[in-house]
């Protein structure tokens, strides 16, 4: 016992106790939740660069470049998965403490954590860049930053249980439902550092992160930070967000781990997983209409909010246009076995996959950082019109880029898979859909620089000490 406690001492370092702020208002979780959320936004600017040059590397096949598609390829992929993950970690520190009204169990925890997340995800980028990877998509990066990046979830799921149980009548069901998601988000990694010689084996727990972390685990994550928002601003009741929360937590868990199922099929499992895929995925659009029916009741009674809320706030609607449309209508109607065996792995599935990413979680922590990001500003109003025109491109880019893959997809799933034509020469006939997708790509990554802008004026306005900073409201 004396062993493992003087263990637990080494790593936790410095523990806070009690709810005592900071001289800004801030506890020191949420000084430290900053720093993920300001990482998040900067590397979603650089991804939004990357896909652009991406999507214009696939219409100009010869265009200068000193990183190949592959690798670039590799490298938007693994940004689209990690900025939002980082940001998420950040919503769940700062909530966190919010919710519990009382500091982390260890500030040295959560230090380590960020900075072996971020060395881990920079590892990832850099030697992808420098054309060495592993070939295993979606997770091309060398299998020793994936380490890290578990190493990272440790610690924070660590800190987390001690925070959430250093005083169990403060937990609250938004509290309890991030820390679950954390715990979720190192279960489903933990397999892939590990090669299994078996392919199908391999392809099934690649799944486990691709899938279930977006789709369950950071799904739990960022529905607390929802809760929170909606509880302090008064967009809804608290035991109409906690009866949400339950729903959201039961059927998110059970639907999604069984609703992965229809990609098991591809990889070489039998073929009653398509079903059984299809079958769930039903059950994952309920906790959705529940939340849009619980949004639509707070919006037709809400006050007037200052320009801060009203920019995080439209965010939020975003998220749950595009986590409606695209994530679960378009992801049940690919799920579909007689429509899954014509369109899977078609740039339907591509137009699905960027309308689900930012509908279920990228628009989510965007509007999470920029909320925690900016608390104790006001935006004036040059900067609120720059953030209402940042959250336009960014709508209007992702709907023609998505829009494009979608029609595009339609084209490409009759001519190669139905009529059976060459697949050179179908894709010289949805050539004029890519064009359109990068311009998409390029409408978006202008809203990305702009609201990439506005979250780096609200952390350096927030700033302890500095001019423009004041008590957190």
């Amino acid at each position: 016992m004396k062993l493992s406690q003087s263990v637990l001492g080494l790593f936790t370092g410095r523990r806070v106790r009690g709810g005592r702020a900071l001289a800004s208002g801030r506890m020191m979780g949420q000084v430290i939740a900053r720093r993920f959320l300001l990482t998040a936004g900067m590397l979603f600017a650089v991804q939004g660069i990357v896909a652009l040059l991406g999507a214009a590397d696939l219409v100009i096949p010869d265009l200068p470049s000193p990183i190949p598609f592959e690798f670039g390829r590799s490298i938007h992929l693994g940004l689209a998965t990690l900025w939002p993950f980082i940001g998420t970690l950040g919503l769940v520190y700062y909530f966190l403490v919010e919710e519990l009204e009382h500091d982390i169990f260890s500030v040295r925890l959560a230090n380590w954590q960020f900075w072996l997340v971020l060395l881990s995800s920079l590892g990832i980028y850099g030697s992808l860049a420098l054309r060495i990877g592993n070939g295993r998509e979606y997770l091309e990066g060398m299998p020793v930053f994936y380490v890290g990046i578990c190493l990272s979830l440790a610690l924070g799921a660590l800190n987390f249980y001690k925070t959430l149980t250093s005083d169990r009548n403060a937990v609250t069901p938004a509290s309890g439902v991030m820390v679950i998601g954390v715990f979720l988000l190192l279960i489903m990694l933990m397999p892939n550092i590990i090669h299994f010689s078996n392919p199908v084996a391999d392809e099934g727990v690649k799944f486990w992160m691709v899938h279930l972390w977006e789709e369950m685990a950071l799904e739990l994550t960022t529905a607390g930070f929802v809760a929170s928002f909606f509880k302090t601003t008064g967009m809804a009741r608290p035991q109409d967000v906690e009866k949400w929360l339950y729903l959201e937590v039961t059927l998110t868990v059970v639907s999604a781990l069984f609703g992965t199922g229809h990609h098991y099929f591809w990889i070489g499992y039998p073929a009653y997983w398509l079903v059984i895929g299809f079958v769930f995925s039903v059950f994952q659009l309920v906790p959705v209409v529940f939340l849009v029916h619980m949004t639509y009741k707070g919006l037709k009674r809400r006050v007037s909010t200052g320009r801060r809320e009203k920019l995080a706030l439209w965010l939020i609607l975003s998220s749950l246009l595009y986590h409606v449309l695209g994530a679960y209508l378009m992801g049940f109607i690919i799920s579909v076995p007689w429509v899954n065996l014509y369109m899977h792995g078609t740039f339907l599935t591509s137009g699905h996959a960027h309308l689900a990413v930012f509908g279920a979680l990228g628009f989510l922590v965007l509007g999470g950082s920029y909320y925690c990001l900016s608390r104790g500003s006001e935006p004036d109003e040059r900067s609120f019109r720059m953030g209402v025109l940042a959250v336009l491109a960014l709508n209007l880019g992702l709907l023609l880029m998505a829009g494009s893959l979608l029609a595009g997809g339609l084209l490409q799933t009759y001519f190669w898979r139905v009529l059976g034509m060459d697949f050179m020469q179908v894709m010289q006939l949805v050539r004029p859909y890519l064009v359109l997708r990068m311009a998409g790509g390029g409408l978006f990554t202008l809203g990305d620089m702009l609201l990439g802008w506005q979250i780096f004026k609200a952390w350096k306005q927030t700033r302890p000490g500095s001019a423009c900073a004041h008590p957190a409201d």
